[in-house]
């Protein structure tokens, strides 16, 4: 009966407290003064206890007292707050019966807030502070308060996946987006704490939400969890697929404007930051497949990519000036840390649309450009040594893994990523009028505003940029062994324009001057160590040849490259290419090695001429010395193999023969057999060449170089004289090189042979003999290794006294170096105390500036200064003298190239006699080429020897054949087609050749 009792007295207390709330709903209703309306529904708040079953009768009043009108004052907001204080006690229950309701009053309470900011409180007074500042405190509340009521409902709606909920909660979440949005980015309301505490809650529900609603899309999991009767609105039918796309659509492109203004914040936003970013690349992952098509991916990757390539630039700009202290690692890395933050969250939105990316890649290559830009220029301030490693830690990686990416994924296509490589150096050509000129190689704004243009069109002809595209086509060499063979092959045809453009002064200077960061694989933990450019630049190199030998394809454009590339007029690419050759020497195998290395010699003796042989400069001695340097890292039997190729019995072999030896063949590579009959007959043949051309005639047979054969200078006729000289050169360079191959004796013998000929006085033989001068400068170094007994009365030490004097007091700058040089090679390594006795009184670099007067200490003194400069290039600081030296040298090495690659125009034909010299066959004229030849060209038919006409205007369309080659050359270079250039360059330098050869064919007809 208790029991019984106790049930009906809680009913009865239920029915009482329904009643007075039906009562108090209806009073609300009812009422039109507000603040009595208000006072009333702060009643629901406080004195009730509400239930699950009370909140349908409750938010229904809520909507009802909802005031949509124009804010009329602070009264207005005071019943809004009462209002949505209400709500959010209500949404601490049970919601789920009743989430259409509170759906609509937050959709409500959202668009009038949103309103409410682009208003103008028309009835409140400006005088009236007070009411001002009390108005402005409470509208910050209501917008919290809707925020904080919207993230209690959001994870009921999630649970509610039906067609009608979703297009509900789609209207929703759309007025809470734009609310928030508005919010954050408002001046006053997004630094307030109640927003602050706020907006990041309701992103953070909402993310969660969109991820419900796409897994759901996914799987087609959707249930009908919301009775129809319930819905605020009667909706036609619609996709829910498509709903569940808009929502999310809509929650990326507001969590991207809040991102972007979070970055643009300076950290103090760090929070809505985060989760904006987070959510984007989650919403975007789950929503692949569904989004594309509602927003636009390329600019969202291009948003944090914008936001890195501003806040470096405004880091740089900082860094630019003058800094009155060298600049501390915490600074560099609170200034890095944002960025690397940006491009972690573009590569990751990349590698979830690699497609979408590829459309942009332009702009993702200038962000690479830029960050690679950046990093030599730090490189070259001492004062920013920390910056410049901490961004080749943090920002060089993840730059590279934009582009990486790309190359990765399997959703781009192979031509695509060849398009990418292409679009490398596709602009630059060492004649291009973009890149004559001065360059300023200083930091100040005016450069760093034109780098830092948002035209990512511009980059390629931005000569500044040229080392920074330098850089990340060293990167891509480095990859190359992940690449695919499409790439790969692309990226050998680019070789030999990534060599020409080691010859603009400006790359020439930074791989030849600069150090730069990388990574040391000495110890278990790497390290930061600092490297020069060109370390790098071979590293890159040896690491892609090695991937091109995996593919057939891509090793026969490589070793066209090899072998294409070894008569490169600039020394700086023919010294890169015989690394590449030396690495390939050694580590390839047997076979493939010497199939390489015959047709390396099949081209030598191609340029084997006596002309050239004894022209240091000359294409043969070139190749003949980038030949020897291979050798030296080739077997035995592969050098064996070549010496016996080399001494058959044909005179280009003995030509090719005495190049080898002047530059170094490696002798001692030789098997012991092949090694010792080399050696027995070396000097006996390069007589016997010498005897075939003649250069001896009426001297007898010569035992070089022992004999006195030196002495026959003396006797020579004046018109062989400057011959037999450089023949005496020659000897000179060889025995320098083979010295270790030489007797004592024969060594002794030459130098008092050599005093002999430079110390005796026959006037007509002085210029001629001046040109020995910088092979004997050579040679005297070597004597350093000779054991001689210290004797004054010894000849051989007398004979090697005079000739240092004599070179010594040498006075031409250039046999200056060449003499301290030999000089300082020689006191390092001989045995002799008395030094002081090589030296002349009167040697060049004793005498003061006067060019009078004699220091006796200056030339000590210049000598360690000369040593102290071979070895003052060790450091890793960037010297603004050295580069400026390197980029004059730079600029002259470059017209030197411009000036071999010419080709030489036709003249206009005035008058042209064309004969042709038949010796053994007469040939009648074709008729009407006499008829029609033009007036300024007279034919000559002569029957003792009959002179062949040209046909009609040959040589005027010469002269239009070569200008149109011209023309079309400079067409090329400035088409954005990287496929056709291609296509066309070999057919436009074959052709170009073959006019060439026309050209001269026709003035011997």
């Amino acid at each position: 009966m208790e029991a019984d009792g106790g049930a009906a007295g809680e009913e009865a207390e239920e029915r009482r407290r329904r009643s007075e709330l039906g009562s108090l709903v209806e009073a609300i209703k009812s009422s039109e003064v507000l603040e009595n309306r208000i006072s009333l529904i702060n009643q629901l708040e406080d004195p009730f206890q509400l239930c699950a079953d009370d909140l349908g009768l409750v938010v229904e009043s809520l909507i009802a007292s909802w005031d949509d009108s124009t804010c009329s004052g602070v009264s207005h907001c005071m019943l809004h707050k009462s209002i949505l204080q209400v709500a959010l006690k209500c949404s601490e229950l049970d919601t789920t019966n009743c989430l259409g309701p509170f759906l609509t009053l937050g959709s409500k309470a959202g668009s009038w807030c949103v309103r409410h900011l682009l208003w103008s409180v028309e009835s409140i007074d400006e005088s009236e502070d007070a009411q001002e500042e009390e108005h402005s405190r409470l509208f910050p509340e209501i917008i919290a308060l809707t925020l904080n009521i919207s993230s209690k409902h959001l994870p009921v709606a999630s649970k509610c996946i039906a067609e009608d909920t979703v297009h509900a909660v789609g209207d929703f979440i759309l007025e809470l987006l734009t609310l928030t949005e508005s919010s954050i980015l408002d001046k006053k309301l997004g630094t307030t704490g109640h927003v602050a505490k706020a907006a990041p809650v309701f992103l953070d529900e909402t993310i969660k939400l969109c991820r419900v609603y796409s897994e759901a899309a996914k799987s087609d999991q959707c249930i009908m969890s919301m009775p129809k009767e319930e819905t605020t609105e009667e909706h036609k039918e619609t996709d829910l697929t498509s709903n569940i796309a808009q929502i999310t659509a809509c929650t990326i492109q507001s969590l991207c404007k809040i991102g972007t203004h979070a970055a643009s914040s300076g950290g103090s936003q760090v929070i809505l930051l985060n989760i904006s970013w987070k959510g984007i690349i989650s919403l975007l992952q789950l929503g692949k497949g569904m989004v594309e098509e509602k927003v636009n991916v390329r600019e969202i990757i291009l948003i944090p990519i914008s936001v890195a390539i501003e806040s470096l630039r405004v880091a740089t700009e900082r860094w630019c000036v003058p800094l009155q202290e060298v600049l501390g690692t915490a600074e560099a890395r609170r200034a890095f840390l944002p960025i690397k933050y940006f491009l972690t969250n573009a590569v990751r939105i990349c590698s979830i649309y690699p497609s979408e990316t590829m459309a942009i890649y332009k702009s993702i290559i200038r962000c690479a450009l830029l960050i690679s830009h950046s990093s030599i220029l730090f490189c070259r301030n001492p004062q920013l040594k920390a910056a410049s490693e901490l961004l080749f830690e943090l920002l060089e990686p993840s730059s590279f893994l934009l582009l990486d990416t790309l190359m990765k994924s399997t959703e781009v296509s192979p031509e695509s990523k060849c398009q990418l490589v292409q679009y490398f150096l596709e602009k630059v050509r060492t004649g291009n009028p973009e890149y004559t000129g001065e360059v300023d190689h200083t930091m100040n704004f005016a450069t760093l505003g034109c780098i830092f243009s948002v035209d990512s069109d511009v980059d390629n002809i931005n000569r500044a940029l040229l080392p920074a595209e330098f850089t990340v086509f060293l990167h891509f060499l480095n990859a190359s062994p992940w690449l695919r063979e499409e790439v790969v092959i692309e990226l050998c045809k680019k070789l030999h324009l990534f060599l020409n453009i080691l010859t603009l002064e400006d790359v020439y200077s930074y791989v030849l001057g600069c150090q730069i960061p990388a990574l040391s694989s000495d110890d278990d933990s790497p390290k930061v160590v600092w490297q020069p450019v060109y370390t790098s630049l071979i590293q890159a190199l040896k690491t892609f040849m090695i991937a091109a030998s995996s593919s057939s394809a891509a090793w026969s454009e490589f070793e066209v490259f090899l072998l294409e590339n070894l008569f490169h007029p600039h020394f700086l690419c023919l010294e890169i290419l015989t690394e590449l050759w030396c690495f390939f020497m050694h580590y390839a195998e047997a076979e493939t090695s010497t199939y390489l290395i015959n047709q390396l010699f099949l081209l030598l003796k191609t340029l084997a001429s006596p002309e050239e042989v004894l022209a240091p400069l000359s294409a043969l001695r070139k190749l003949a010395r980038a030949s020897c340097n291979i050798l030296s890292y080739a077997s035995s039997a592969t050098i064996d193999q070549i010496y016996t190729m080399l001494n058959d019995s044909s005179s280009k072999s003995s030509i090719l023969y005495l190049a080898l030896l002047m530059e170094g063949f490696p002798f001692d590579s030789l098997s012991r057999g092949v090694k010792e009959h080399a050696v027995k007959t070396l000097f006996t043949s390069f007589a016997g060449y010498l005897q075939n051309q003649n250069y001896f005639k009426n001297h007898g047979e010569i035992n070089l170089p022992t004999s006195s054969s030196l002495g026959i200078i003396g006797t020579s006729p004046d018109s062989s004289k400057n011959l037999l000289v450089k023949h005496i050169s020659s000897i000179l360079v060889i025995i320098t090189h083979m010295r270790h191959l030489c007797a004592f004796s024969e060594l002794e013998k030459l130098t008092l042979e050599l005093h002999t000929l430079f110390m005796s006085s026959f006037d007509n033989s002085n210029t001629a003999i001046s040109q020995c001068k910088p092979s004997m400068a050579s040679f005297m170094a070597i004597l350093g290794h000779l054991n001689t007994t210290e004797d004054d009365a010894n000849p051989l030490c007398s004979a090697m006294w005079d000739l240092f004097h004599f070179l010594l007091r040498e006075r031409h700058w250039a046999l200056i170096h060449l003499a301290m040089g030999s000089f300082g090679y020689f006191a390092a390594r001989t045995s002799f105390a008395q030094l002081w006795k090589f030296v002349p009184v009167d040697a060049a670099l004793s005498y003061t500036c006067t060019g009078v007067d004699i220091d006796e200490d200056g030339f000590m003194s210049e000598l360690k200064a000369f040593l102290q400069k071979e070895v003052a290039l060790r450091d890793d600081k960037w010297s603004e003298e050295q580069i400026c030296s390197l980029v004059s040298e730079g600029r002259m090495l470059k017209k030197l190239v411009e000036s071999c690659l010419e080709i030489p125009l036709v003249p206009e034909p005035e008058k042209v006699s064309i004969t042709n010299y038949v010796k053994t066959k007469k040939r009648k004229m074709p008729d009407g080429i006499c008829e029609g030849m033009p007036e300024n060209v007279s034919v000559t038919n002569d029957v003792e020897t009959k002179k062949r006409k040209m046909p009609d205007r040959i040589c005027e369309g010469m002269m239009l054949v070569q200008n149109g080659l011209k023309i079309m050359r400079s067409a090329l270079s400035e088409t954005d087609l990287a496929e056709l250039k291609d296509r066309f360059a070999v057919h436009l330098s074959r052709l170009e050749d073959a006019v060439s050869h026309l050209a001269s064919f026709s003035d011997k007809i």
